[in-house]
């Protein structure tokens, strides 16, 4: 057998590692037990939000925390994890959101929310208004993400549903639906383009 002069040193890593992450947590819940914690936290999220009427914000701050807390993270550990996280994620997403907030309300303050939407209740009429915004979402997904192409369409969804007498959600769930055909079935968006990368499927 050769020698390892090595291993004395990884088993001393492992043993560092297994500390440190044992110091990080007061307790270690098992998979199935984290998955009840989530599974718990999102429908303490919905109560929140749609019963006690808490600001959808504030309510996702609040459940995080009490996630953390559940899963055995030292409260001391919460505030850095939470801002690690929500810092990574707002990185990647902030600028998309913010030029889309600002492309939506150009198009609130020039009006072109009203004459796109008196112009697609014409061609297809009053009655298919949701085919409408569906059709319009379904061409508008083609060169954009899912995320900017609703926050773009927010306006022309609330101008439609004011014009037709209709709900906001009956028009906003086929514009939903043709976003999210786009970014399902069509690259470069990313779920296509994960899909096909085990297969080593390219678009080139």
């Amino acid at each position: 057998m050769q020698s390892c002069d090595s291993c004395p040193h990884l088993a001393a890593d492992g043993r560092a590692a297994e500390s440190e992450s044992g110091a990080e947590l007061a307790w270690q819940l098992p998979d199935w037990g984290l998955l009840l914690l989530v599974a718990a936290g999102i429908a303490v999220l919905l109560v929140l939000v749609t019963r006690v009427k808490m600001h959808a914000f504030v309510a996702l701050l609040l459940v995080s925390v009490l996630v953390g807390f559940g899963a055995g993270i030292r409260p001391g550990r919460i505030p850095e994890i939470l801002q690690s996280g929500m810092g990574g994620t707002l990185g990647d997403i902030a600028i998309v959101v913010a030029l889309g907030a600002i492309l939506g309300r150009m198009m609130q303050e020039s009006g072109a929310d009203q004459v796109l939407s008196r112009g697609m209740l014409s061609a297809f009429g009053e009655k298919r208004a949701p085919l409408a915004v569906g059709m319009t979402a379904l061409v508008f997904g083609i060169p954009v993400f899912f995320d900017v192409g609703f926050i773009i369409l927010v306006p022309l969804m609330y101008a439609v549903a004011a014009r037709s007498g209709r709900s906001p959600v009956t028009i906003a769930l086929p514009a939903i639906g043709g976003l999210a055909m786009m970014h399902a079935v069509l690259p470069p968006h990313p779920g296509p383009v994960a899909a096909a990368e085990p297969i080593s499927v390219g678009w080139r």
